[in-house]
């Protein structure tokens, strides 16, 4: 598959290195652009999760192989396994505005592991910025500030969760408040429902008698055929719709990872038919095995 992006964004230490930001947290980032000299363009591959608080010029991104356009004082979202940006074409400018970061470790164990993958405003159909008043930002603005003290101070991890939570919160209020204006009903983009099909699939417990989901099943779950449903995931994500389920599954096996699962533990919870079919899937899609991720994550913890 040819690479259409030009970083990886594994941690929030790969972005803060990226743009020269301080570490305070290896699983949390706040960054004020202002206080940070120009940057490069990039088109990221990312692994966190993502929310841009910008006051740049309004732009169209590259999302996926579509498109996303922000304006002045609006809300970028993006989340692991996407890819986006505007590519590196050498140039540096002066990025305005703030970015939160967080990867999705920091809630294993919490009501939100479950809940973050359904926020729709971190799904591909959603392809623009979520829009925002005046004092919106600026209310946005203080919950940034106040978790950047949080980092910079005391480091409470309970606290900081529940920051990101609350900031969270903000946004599913203006996505809500956005689509009802613009479509008068929720998308039901093929994207959005495949992965909402990927979570039942699991929730219902489906891969203990049918083993990993196939693009063949989710096809015929989602009424459309197979080569129709490869199309639509390709344009849409820039990925095949093998490798985007192979991502979802693995997102699936880094949080039963983090959990304390074994690999053998994760690979039949997911559906494999053995721990060496994980292992491969995950060395294709990650660059590295569920080992060499758990000793990197233990390091990034410690």
């Amino acid at each position: 598959m040819i690479q259409n992006y030009d970083i990886k964004v594994k941690s929030v230490h790969d972005y803060n290195e990226f743009v020269g930001a301080e570490d305070l947290h290896p699983h949390v980032s706040v960054i004020h652009y202002d206080e940070l000299p120009p940057i490069r363009h990039c088109r990221a591959l990312w692994g966190v999760y993502g929310l841009f608080l910008l006051d740049d010029d309004s732009e169209r991104l590259g999302y996926g192989s579509g498109t996303y356009d922000y304006f002045v004082g609006s809300i970028v979202c993006v989340s692991p396994s996407q890819i986006g940006g505007v590519a590196d074409d050498g140039t540096t400018f002066r990025r305005k505005g703030w970015a939160l970061l967080f990867s999705p470790e920091l809630f294993h164990g919490t009501d939100y592991e479950k809940i973050l993958p359904r926020m729709e405003f971190f799904h591909y159909h959603v392809n623009k910025a979520l829009a925002i008043t005046i004092s919106e930002q600026e209310d946005c603005e203080t919950l940034f500030r106040m978790l950047r003290q949080e980092l910079t101070e005391t480091k409470r991890k309970e606290v900081m969760v529940k920051q990101i939570e609350l900031i969270l919160a903000y946004c599913s209020s203006f996505f809500n408040r956005q689509y009802s204006i613009e479509s008068g009903a929720k998308c039901n983009h093929i994207v959005s429902r495949l992965e909402h099909l990927l979570d039942d699939y699991y929730t219902t417990g489906e891969q203990f008698s049918k083993g990993l989901p196939t693009v063949r099943f989710c096809a015929d779950c989602l009424c459309v055929a197979p080569n129709y449903l490869g199309d639509l995931i390709r344009q849409e994500t820039g990925d095949s719709a093998n490798h985007f389920i192979g991502r979802n599954v693995i997102r699936r096996a880094k949080n039963l990872l983090m959990s304390g699962k074994s690999v053998t533990e994760t690979a039949y919870a997911l559906g494999f038919d053995c721990p060496s079919h994980l292992s491969r899937l995950f060395n294709r899609l990650e660059g590295r095995t569920p080992s060499v991720y758990l000793k990197q994550a233990s390091k990034r913890k410690a």
